[in-house]
This record gives C-alpha cells, sequence and structure tokens, in this order.
C-alpha cells in the first residue's frame, strides 16, 4: 500500500468521500476493521479518506487487500479509476528484486574499491602460462618490491573492471603462443590498450615469455624478454625498474 502514489490517494479521496449509504468511506473504514471511535475520529479531520488510507498503510496492508475490500462493496468505479496506479505500483517480487540488484551493486562497489586500492600490477596471461606468473607475483610482491599484483582480473565484475580502469596504472601482458591461442586473448589485449589508452600515466609492458607472435596491437609497446639466458640476468631488475621502482631510492616511484 505504500507504494501506491499520490495520485491514487487522491482519486480515493474523490470518489469515496461523498456520502453514499454502504459504499463510501465510512463502510471502507469498517471492513477495514476500525472501531466506531475511530471513524468518527476520521470524520473530524479535514481530509479523512486521506487519514484513513494513511493509517491502513501503517499496518502493513496490501493493495491487493485495499481492492477485495472496495469489490465487496462493489465499488468497481474506483477499483476501474485505481487500475492504472495499481499497475505502475512494483509487486513485492519486483521490490525484491530491486532490493538484490541494489545489495549486489554496493557489494560490488565496495569490492572494486578494495580491488583498486590494494593493486599496484595486472597482469593479462593465459592459463598455461600459470607457472611463470606465479613467480612474477611472488617476485613482485616479496621485499625489496613490496607490490601488490592483481591476477584475476577476468573474473572480476563490470564494477570491479571499471575501478581498475580509473586507478591502474600499470599493466603486464605475458606473451606466448598459448597466450595467442587464448580465446580470451584478443579480449585481454583490448582490456591493457583500455587502460593505458592514456599513455602518459599507464604503463603496459608486454613479457615476452616464450617465442610467439606478437600481437599487432602490442608491437608499438616496448617488451621484455624472458626467452634467453642472457636476458633472464637481467629480467627481473629491469620489470621492476619499469613497474617504477628505483633501485637507488630502494622503492617506487
Amino acid at each position: 500500500m505504500r507504494d501506491l502514489s499520490h495520485e491514487a490517494h487522491f482519486r480515493m479521496q474523490v470518489l469515496l468521500l461523498p456520502s453514499n449509504r454502504g459504499r463510501d468511506w465510512k463502510t471502507l473504514a469498517d471492513k477495514m476493521g476500525f472501531p466506531r471511535e475511530e471513524i468518527l475520529y476520521f470524520e473530524c479531520r479535514r481530509e479523512p479518506v486521506l487519514e484513513l488510507i494513511s493509517s491502513y498503510e501503517s499496518k502493513g496492508k496490501t493493495i491487493s487487500e485495499l481492492l477485495s475490500l472496495l469489490e465487496e462493496m462493489e465499488r468497481f468505479d474506483v477499483i476501474e479509476d485505481l487500475k492504472e496506479f495499481v499497475e505502475a505500483t512494483p509487486t513485492l517480487e519486483e521490490k525484491q528484486r530491486e532490493w538484490e540488484r541494489c545489495q549486489t551493486e554496493a557489494a560490488e562497489d565496495t569490492k572494486a574499491e578494495a580491488i583498486s586500492e590494494c593493486h599496484d600490477v595486472y597482469i593479462a596471461y593465459a592459463k598455461d602460462d600459470q607457472v611463470f606468473v606465479n613467480e612474477i607475483v611472488t617476485t613482485l610482491e616479496r621485499p625489496p618490491y613490496c607490490m601488490k599484483v592483481c591476477t584475476d582480473y577476468r573474473e572480476l565484475s563490470d564494477t570491479a573492471a571499471k575501478a581498475i580502469e580509473t586507478q591502474c596504472s600499470k599493466v603486464l601482458v605475458v606473451l606466448s603462443e598459448s597466450f595467442n591461442r587464448c580465446p580470451d586473448a584478443d579480449h585481454m589485449v583490448n582490456f591493457a590498450l583500455h587502460l593505458s589508452r592514456d599513455l602518459r600515466k599507464t604503463i603496459l609492458i608486454p613479457i615476452l615469455y616464450k617465442s610467439c607472435e606478437i600481437p599487432r596491437k602490442l608491437q608499438i609497446f616496448t617488451r621484455l624478454d624472458y626467452t634467453s639466458d642472457r636476458e633472464r640476468q637481467y629480467f627481473w631488475k629491469k620489470l621492476a625498474a619499469s613497474l617504477g621502482y628505483d633501485d637507488k631510492c630502494n622503492g617506487k616511484t
């Protein structure tokens, strides 16, 4: 009942207020279960029907209960006039779904804020390269680098992804044949490129983990090479430096 619009309340006031023995607002009040003393109180009020409906609403009554009482009174004219307002009123199921949607969005917003605040680096990769990615995470998160790395962004909600877009400043893409064969590879590349749309703020670093064809979209970026013994000698220092770690200052810049 509380969801009925003010216009609906006004229509009931107009239709039920005129004296109509057995079919006016007093009869409705009686059917609603209000005692005579309370009905007399409503009658003394400036807008008795609105007072009655407001009091009925406070009892947690439903629209269907009101319509049932009007039907008993054979006030089909009132029922017909209320039809458009009733149809515009959300059902309990719709209100529940809306509440659940709001709760979900609030939880996603909270998660997004937490994710965006607690990670420095995001990594795009193929599952077949998980072992190497784990090594990256372990190396970057332990001293002296002490960075926080996110590797599961593909499982994040749209809300969390948007938070990453606004907060992320460092993105790694682990390249290999497995990555190129990955069904999500193009999506991951596009995501990384989208994050780096402003190259002055975002660092995008392709890592050639295993020899493969470099995606055309990433060929313009300077990449780190992990494919040779010689390159691997300096790989971790180069990676840390690329991510803003200043060895001289012993910290992130």
